[in-house]
């Protein structure tokens, strides 16, 4: 959460892909505005919003242009008064909106307004990981369980969950459902279900109303879920009435998410973007090999603002190294669920632009396919970790440089992505000046939140490894043996 908090108020205003036109939908949604009046866009809603949030079109001046810095954004306007302002997010579901926009009534500070919405919605993004990782952890709490947490949540994740935009959401609601559902359909049944099936209920019923596609990616994960687990388990869960009520809250989630979509048309009024005149046969391969791209692990501002090539390689190394290792081990139900999970990752985004490419052009972006990257992960560190032999030959001192190596690599790896980022908002000047003579600073100034998240990011993974055992446990110690709720192979 705090970290989240320090790309919050470190990164300008408007500084994330689209955010004005979420921050405008967001306060009007606060102020009982769903959709907007028509405008001569389709894809383009008016709504009446403070006159400050009104002018958030105007802020992101240094978007697609690296070498101008983000004070070209001179002056912000404060002020309660009404004006009639307009968004592409106009037909999105009010739902992220609803719990994110309601700072902007409590201030006529504009800035203090977005900040506001940032910290809440990075409160609630933080919230969901920590319940998917907690999930995880019950299932298996060894170090690989730890490892899987710092392969989930990658630079990129946290940047979103710092910005006004339903994107961050949708990934940690997705995590933390498979990791419940997993939780709860393990071999053992719990003795307290019902903290879990708030979550699953809560997570399933957000991550459906986030965007347009999220109803697919909630269909993946349950099949996931389903398919890793033995029938007689997931019988067993069906037959309690406590677990009905929640697939019925679920069910009346998805509904709503729906029944949104079609009344208003979301999906078809996505903009219009190069490539339209491509075939749908040529968009799927084309995307076939974009999908798995840099906005997974870090693509910042708007997407202008690359992560430094030792954020791309140690997330993508960590995520390839539990994803193989994963996949060594299974067996039976546990395989096909993994290689589900890789299809839903690899292909749905390819088969989604098919479809659309003639409509709307490319509009696919990595990051709208973090939810299933963080879902791969989590089933990923689940079959690896659950396939721990009783003891290993390895000895204590490899294994705690090991571990305090990577840790100090994420760390690294975090505060790296933001100051690379806020050397970006510089115009790219070099690293001596952006230290002695910054063009721009957040408030508080750049050290002060580099040296936050990174004591964040320290204290977070120095907890997730306390909080697990070590993955040599000996034969026969009762302390550190694997808990029976872990998913059994077929």
């Amino acid at each position: 959460m705090i970290a989240a908090i320090a790309w919050a108020v470190s990164t300008p205003l408007g500084g994330s892909p689209d955010e004005p036109a979420h921050i405008i939908k967001a306060a009007s949604v606060a102020r009982g505005q769903f959709v907007g009046d028509p405008t001569d866009q389709p894809a383009v809603r008016s709504v009446q919003v403070p006159e400050g949030i009104a002018t958030a079109a105007q802020w992101p001046c240094y978007a697609f242009a690296p070498a101008t810095p983000a004070s070209c954004l001179l002056d912000v306007v404060d002020g309660a008064d009404l004006e009639r302002a307009d968004t592409s997010a106009g037909l999105y579901n009010p739902t992220y909106y609803l719990l994110v926009g309601w700072p902007s009534l409590l201030t006529d500070n504009t800035s203090a307004a977005v900040i506001g919405m940032r910290v809440v919605g990075g409160i609630l993004v933080s919230f969901f990981l920590a319940a998917g990782f907690s999930a995880l952890r019950q299932l298996n709490p060894n170090r690989v369980t730890a490892f899987g947490l710092a392969a989930a949540v990658t630079p990129m994740v946290l940047f979103l969950a710092s910005a006004v935009n339903p994107n961050g959401l949708e990934i940690a609601t997705g995590f933390a459902l498979l990791s419940s559902l997993l939780l709860v359909l393990g071999r053992v049944p719990l003795e307290r279900r019902w903290p879990w099936l708030l979550v699953i209920g809560a997570s399933g019923v957000l991550l459906a109303q986030t965007r347009g596609l999220s109803p697919l990616w909630m269909a993946v994960i349950a099949a996931v879920a389903i398919i890793v687990t033995p029938w007689p388990q997931v019988l067993r869960e069906l037959r309690r009435w406590p677990v009905i009520v929640t697939i019925a809250v679920l069910g009346l989630g998805v509904l709503a998410a729906v029944g949104w979509t079609f009344a208003t048309g979301s999906l078809g009024s996505m903009g219009n973007f190069p490539g339209a005149t491509d075939s749908p046969r040529r968009a799927f391969i084309i995307m076939l090999f974009r999908t798995f791209d840099p906005g997974l692990f870090g693509f910042f501002g708007w997407l202008d603002t690359p992560a430094p090539a030792f954020v791309l390689a140690f997330w993508s190394f960590l995520a390839f190294a539990i994803a193989v290792a994963a996949v060594v081990v299974a067996r039976g139900r546990r395989t096909w669920g993994l290689a589900l999970a890789v299809v839903a990752l690899l292909v749905v985004p390819a088969v989604v632009q098919a479809a659309s490419v003639q409509s709307s052009g490319y509009i696919w972006q990595g990051r709208y396919a973090l939810v299933a990257y963080v879902t791969l992960v989590a089933l990923a560190t689940t079959v690896a970790a659950s396939a721990l032999p009783a003891s290993t030959p390895v000895p204590d001192r490899w294994r705690r440089r090991l571990i305090a190596w990577i840790a100090g690599l994420v760390v690294l790896g975090q505060t790296w992505a933001l100051f690379a980022t806020f050397q970006r908002y510089q115009g790219g000047i070099a690293v001596d000046q952006v230290i002695l003579h910054p063009v721009w600073t957040p408030p508080g100034g750049l050290f002060l939140w580099l040296a936050v998240i990174a004591i964040a990011t320290g204290f977070t993974a120095w907890a997730a490894v306390a909080g697990t055992a070590p993955a040599d446990r000996a034969p026969g110690d009762e302390a550190d043996a694997e808990p029976e709720v872990a998913i059994p192979a077929s």
